[in-house]
């Protein structure tokens, strides 16, 4: 009686076994096929970290829409601070248009509506969306531009985005050839400002005008870096990823020199010549 219940338990075993592998290679085709049916975004741009966006576009592998359909509708839902007016260029491919290059600090995602078809039906794969930052606040203009500097020199740094003075003050520095350590920066602000701006001819004292100064004077004659450092932040909280440089040098030490004929060696000066 053992053995003969042993054996029916293994039968039992062997059936369930061989129906669930007939259920599995009876579904691949079905999944295979759902698979196939999908169609596909074949490219969206642009992705990461860029600057100066001003439009965004998407191609779908099979045909969306009958082009020149008055009615056409955006296929992505979209978070950007950002305006901009999303188009069909012909019927697989998409662009979204900013009403001007994007500054520095914006994130912006574009996912696929759900449900999302192809103009013949057929469902497009949704994936987890699509999103590029244009990075944190970067230097598009200095005064002065890269050369030789006073050694108590306000730099005037023009961004592409306002950015938060706790970051800035904690990423920004300066590399000193002969100063063993970094050399920290503060601001200037106030009236002194308002006169540096003034000269530099500066309609509007905007946030994204930035005037610094090192918090000691430079060595005559040295080499410097200006460091706009990983991390700094912009007001929504995309900040930089990498370092940018600008390079300077510090002025040569003032020299005056003064020299006088003299009748002989060791002679004092002679004040006036006579006229030739």
């Amino acid at each position: 009686m053992h053995h003969t219940g042993t054996s029916a338990k293994r039968v039992h075993r062997i059936l369930v076994l061989s129906l669930s592998l007939f259920i599995l290679f009876a579904l691949i085709p079905a999944l295979a096929r759902e698979v196939q049916a999908n169609a596909q975004i074949e490219h969206f741009s642009p992705q990461g970290t860029v600057k100066q966006v001003r439009q965004v576009t998407a191609r779908f592998s099979e045909p969306m829409v009958s082009f020149g359909d008055p009615q056409l509708a955006d296929p992505f839902d979209i978070q950007c601070a950002q305006k901009g007016q999303g188009r069909w260029i012909d019927a697989r491919s998409w662009s979204y248009d900013f009403d001007r290059d994007l500054p520095g600090g914006v994130a912006c995602r574009f996912t696929l509506k759900a449900g999302t078809k192809t103009l013949a039906g057929t469902l497009v794969a949704a994936g987890e969306g699509f999103s590029f930052s244009t990075g944190g606040p970067s230097i598009l203009q200095s005064r002065p531009y890269e050369g030789t500097i006073d050694e108590k020199q306000i730099f005037v740094l023009y961004l592409d985005a306002e950015p938060t003075q706790e970051t800035l003050l904690k990423n920004v520095w300066f590399s000193v050839s002969g100063v063993g350590e970094r050399v920290g920066v503060t601001m200037v602000s106030g009236k002194e400002r308002e006169q540096v701006l003034k000269a530099l001819r500066y309609r509007k004292d905007e946030g994204n005008v930035v005037t610094l100064q090192a918090k000691q004077a430079f060595p005559p004659s040295a080499k410097i870096r200006l460091v706009w450092g990983k991390g700094i932040a912009a007001k929504s909280g995309v900040a930089t990823e990498e370092d940018q440089v600008l390079e300077f040098q510090a002025r040569v030490p003032f020299r005056a020199e003064f020299s006088c004929p003299r009748e002989k060696k060791g002679g004092a000066c002679i004040p006036v010549l006579p006229c030739v």
